[in-house]
């Protein structure tokens, strides 16, 4: 063959060709990106608003409804995907290949800023670039074991993984965001007596009202004493148990009622949303969710 009797009859120049060959082989070998699947992808954004204690349907129809309208007309948008469920409300908006993202989500923020008005408990909608219920490229279980001599209800923990775990996990470049699954939060439950509400004929509006409004800190504004300014505030907020206590929910013939007179309150935590288990043990779950165009494999390492 032609190239075989080339080949013998120049001897350095295929030596200089195989050199060549191998050396940008190596180059290419070490610095072209791997990963297990190709890298198209629909860029993302998600919206997500919390309202506590709202159902599904009054999800839907106070804020998630709302939102699409306003979200529906955005240019180069594909598909809107919704979905509402106790508490909280999501989108899942997806737009067209090689979209600018970050010109996406300012689209976005402007178009919910449109929204007429939220239910007055509702929190700020919060925008995320990936969709944070996709599919999670890794999942991690925190096990209690006789080794790390932990003991009690492990889902008491979500605070504390919430708080230190979960933001090492999203400072990990690729990583989009984390999520937590199996544990609980921890929450003031105020536990009162109907009889006793009743006696003191005040009702349960009353005392919401009256959780709420003492809730605060209020600003008294400022005065000079001399050459110093002195800032006046009526500080409220709750810092124990025994602050809630002492509220007056209500003043009856001139004599206050007190919330501990009809109620006792404690710090607990919330209600299982959910419950993960792992061979019958219960435990709790993390996971990975990677960013659009990140390498999966540099990832995980």
């Amino acid at each position: 063959m032609k190239i075989i009797h080339d080949a013998i009859r120049f001897p350095v120049t295929t030596a200089v060709g195989v050199i060549l060959l191998v050396l940008f082989g190596s180059i290419a070998l070490r610095n072209i990106p791997v990963q297990l699947t190709p890298n198209v992808e629909e860029p993302e954004i998600t919206v997500s608003t919390i309202w506590p204690g709202a159902s599904p349907q009054e999800i839907e129809r106070e804020i998630v409804d709302e939102q699409e309208e306003q979200l529906k007309s955005l240019a180069g948008l594909t598909k809107m995907e919704s979905s509402s469920s106790d508490s909280r409300g999501s989108i899942t908006l997806t737009f067209q290949v090689g979209t600018d993202i970050d010109s996406d989500l300012l689209k976005v923020s402007n178009r919910l800023e449109q929204v007429p008005n939220y239910p007055e408990n509702a929190n700020k909608p919060v925008i995320r670039s990936v969709d944070v219920e996709a599919s999670a490229i890794a999942w991690f279980a925190l096990i209690p074991t006789e080794e790390n001599g932990f003991e009690g209800d492990l889902t008491t923990l979500f605070d504390f993984v919430d708080e230190f775990i979960k933001p090492e996990f999203e400072r990990v470049p690729g990583v989009a965001a984390s999520n937590i699954y199996g544990g609980r939060e921890r929450e003031m439950h105020v536990i009162f007596d109907p009889a006793r509400l009743a006696a003191r004929r005040v009702t349960l509006n009353q005392l919401g009202a009256a959780l709420e409004r003492e809730n605060r800190n209020y600003s008294g504004g400022d005065f000079d004493e001399g050459k110093r300014r002195y800032i006046v505030r009526t500080v409220g907020e709750y810092q124990s148990p025994e602050d809630i206590e002492n509220i007056v929910i209500a003043v009856r013939n001139g004599v206050p009622i007190y919330l501990k007179d009809a109620a006792r309150v404690e710090l607990g935590y919330r209600k299982p949303g959910a419950r993960v288990f792992q061979k019958g043990l219960l435990i709790m779950a993390m996971n990975a969710v990677k960013e659009p165009g990140s390498n999966i494999l540099q990832v995980m390492t």
